[in-house]
């Protein structure tokens, strides 16, 4: 029996997100739960954590518009951040950009040019 594929898109969108926490140095601590609020915790080398769950960005089909989603209120209450990953291009990204670009398809090229030229 085939796994479904939205279980596929969220297992693949958490190992990206596993590997850009490890590769920025940072210790990270799976859940080992299926259900939960968080995916995973991300620890700095100063013992400061981050409750993170993982949201694999998502366009609709029928008009290319993406996903909007939002902490829950349990999520809310821990402090959990979402983290956004582009299974295509690997980005992990911590906000998805709310403008519009080209009938509400995220450009994510566009987004990621304006990030480096802000920080500058």
């Amino acid at each position: 029996m085939p796994r479904c594929t939205k279980h596929v898109k969220g297992d693949r969108a958490e190992l990206i997100a596993q590997e850009f926490f490890i590769e920025k140095g940072f210790y990270v601590f799976n859940n080992i739960s299926q259900h939960g609020p968080v995916d995973m915790a991300v620890m700095d080398k100063d013992g400061n954590i981050m409750l993170v769950d993982v949201k694999a960005l998502s366009l609709r089909t029928k008009n290319g518009w993406k996903v909007n989603r939002v902490p829950t209120k349990e999520q809310d209450k821990l402090g959990v951040e979402l983290v956004f990953v582009n299974l295509d291009t690997k980005e992990v990204l911590d906000e998805v950009p709310n403008a519009r670009y080209d009938n509400n398809v995220v450009n994510l090229k566009w987004y990621k040019k304006w990030m480096k030229n802000k920080d500058n």
